[in-house]
């Protein structure tokens, strides 16, 4: 826990619970002295500021309540963007430079290799599914192990979103359009994995050399988020777009394990339910952008098939088998079989 001097809370922003931050400075003020803050948290995230985007807007909700709550006596302080990325916040956070941070799923796994099996493909149904995941006994776990194995400590997961494909060639409803495509991945093995299973070869390509390969035929298509489709322009050299959710990405607030022990009951709650905030407005916001970029992606000219449930399962049933047993033979069996029946519960709570 760290002491410190007496200062003004962060600039107030737009929102209910900034409204409420501002409503709580004004009364202490009213009583003549402010509250000393006696707690500030060095928090960091790999991303710019954005006054739209469900992160950062859960973020700043998130900084404002807890303020808010502890009538100024804890503070969230954020670094935007300038500490590294997931991996280096990360890092911090288990040598405990850093107090929290926000990080992706991807990177975990780096820290508590179980954690890759989130990378599965077709692990979930939709973004309430993965919602569901999230709450499961066996989610929970995976996260006290990493705890105990790293002194990083989970707080809560919000949605960064599902990846979809594009490409040049032909529109994407069934595995077998897959077929012969050359497509840009991450350098990771679960995606080649992926494509081959589906009869497509997949080529790692960096992202500022993504469009200019596009543009010349280098690969046919690549797979992204709609909106990184829309705001990287990509549908000036894409002409379909499947939106077929192949693998959905987490964001988790972490926080150092030593740090968290040095708060009190009282800050401890505060901040459970401060990122429960976060958690909540980053996925509706995520969920709704998501769906405005691909309506503003259709306008702009592409072909846009959204998949069903029914060929979502299609795709499951080709293209997972042989991410599973990639990942069995890196991380074991148990861990992988672990993950699917907690999604396989999800599902069923989501859709009893």
């Amino acid at each position: 826990m760290r002491e410190i001097s007496m200062k003004g809370l962060h600039p107030v922003r737009g929102g209910l619970v900034s409204a409420l931050a501002a409503i709580a400075i004004g009364v202490t003020c009213l009583g003549g002295t402010a509250m000393a803050q006696d707690v500030t948290l060095r928090f960091s995230v790999g991303a710019n500021e954005s006054e739209t985007d469900g992160m950062s807007v859960g973020l700043r909700a998130m900084r404002d309540y807890v303020a808010y709550k502890s009538g100024g006596t804890m503070e969230i302080e954020i670094f935007w963007n300038t500490l590294g990325g997931s991996l280096q916040v990360t890092e911090q956070v288990k040598n405990g430079t850093l107090d929290m941070a926000l990080t992706d799923d991807s990177v975990l796994g780096s820290f508590y290799p179980p954690m890759q099996a989130f990378q599965i493909p077709y692990l979930f149904a939709s973004s309430p599914a993965a919602w569901q995941f999230t709450q499961t006994d066996t989610v929970h776990q995976m996260t006290e192990e990493m705890r105990e194995a790293t002194g990083l400590r989970t707080l809560g997961f919000s949605q960064n979103g599902f990846r979809n494909i594009t490409n040049n060639m032909r529109e994407v409803m069934t595995p077998a359009d897959m077929a012969g495509l050359k497509m840009r991945t991450m350098q990771s093995q679960v995606y080649v994995e992926f494509m081959g299973a589906m009869g497509a070869s997949a080529t790692p390509i960096a992202w500022p050399e993504l469009v200019p390969a596009l543009r010349t035929g280098v690969v046919d298509g690549q797979e992204n988020a709609a909106s990184t489709v829309l705001d990287g322009r990509l549908y000036e050299v894409q002409q379909y777009m499947s939106v077929n959710e192949h693998v959905y990405g987490f964001h988790l607030i972490l926080v150092n394990d030593e740090t968290y022990g040095g708060l009190t009951e009282d800050q401890r709650k505060i901040l459970h339910e401060a990122v429960a905030l976060h958690s909540e407005l980053a996925n509706a916001l995520k969920t709704a952008a998501d769906i405005v970029a691909v309506d503003s992606l259709r306008e702009l000219g592409m072909e846009i098939h959204v998949t069903s449930p029914s060929e979502k399962l299609m795709f499951r049933e080709v293209a997972q088998p042989a991410v599973v047993e990639f990942l069995a033979s890196e991380i074991g069996a148990e861990a992988v079989n672990r993950v699917l029946a907690a999604a396989t519960e999800a599902e069923e709570r989501l859709y009893r």
